[in-house]
This record gives C-alpha cells, sequence and structure tokens, in this order.
C-alpha cells in the first residue's frame, strides 16, 4: 500500500478493480469449422432450411443441420454433441 491509498478518496470518484480474466484472450481454434450437412431424418421429411437447427459435433469439429430432437451426428453418429 503507498501513502496514497490511505487518504479517502473524494465522492465523484470511483475506485477500480481489474479482474484478470478480463485480460485473456478467447480460446481460438486452429481449424475451420466444418459443415456436417443435414440429417438424415431432415433429408428424409424434406426439411425446410427455416426449421433446422444447428447442432455441434464435437468429434468431427463441425456443425449439422437437423430438427430439435435430433442428437446424432450424420458423419461419424456421435451422440454427445
Amino acid at each position: 500500500m503507498s501513502a496514497s491509498d490511505d487518504q479517502p478518496r473524494p465522492e465523484n470518484q470511483k475506485s477500480v478493480i481489474n479482474f484478470p480474466q478480463s485480460r485473456t484472450q478467447p480460446k481460438t481454434s486452429k481449424t475451420e469449422t466444418r459443415d456436417l450437412g443435414v440429417s438424415r431424418l431432415a433429408q428424409q421429411l424434406g426439411g425446410v432450411q427455416a426449421n433446422l437447427r444447428g447442432h455441434w459435433c464435437s468429434q468431427c469439429k463441425g456443425i449439422w443441420y437437423g430438427f430439435s430432437g435430433e442428437c446424432e451426428c450424420p458423419v461419424c453418429g456421435n451422440r454427445n454433441g
């Protein structure tokens, strides 16, 4: 603590507490996100693009599109996101 820290601050002057995590960079990927296509169910039912939702596959490192309740990646069969 310095001598200036012992003195009270004026009412209009606020102190700022810096958090270390505010200076960290977000984790970035070295590879591009892959487009894994559309699920088999959406293809069979003729899903309109507006009705489909994007789902992430952590094994393929990509996004596939299907209906809200679907969970199986059309490329590798991963069901764990």
